[in-house]
């Protein structure tokens, strides 16, 4: 049981780092090699990073307790 909550926490933490970076507001992008814009992602969201890390730090911990 501890361990499914683990790996759940561990998948919500992923997702909320995920959910951190978004478009970049100023439009800033790169040309690839055939000329296209490749538009640059930006760090928009640093607490719910920082949860996120958190979140799958207590999921690992858990997991490894679940094991022992």
């Amino acid at each position: 049981m501890v361990g499914r909550l683990g790996l759940a926490l561990n998948i919500f933490g992923t997702i909320m780092i995920a959910l951190s970076f978004g478009k970049n507001l100023a439009d800033a992008h790169q040309l690839d090699e055939k000329g296209r814009k490749v538009y640059l992602a930006s760090f928009l969201h640093p607490r719910l990073f920082m949860w996120g890390l958190v979140i799958i730090v207590v999921g690992f911990i858990l997991q490894f307790i679940a094991l022992v």
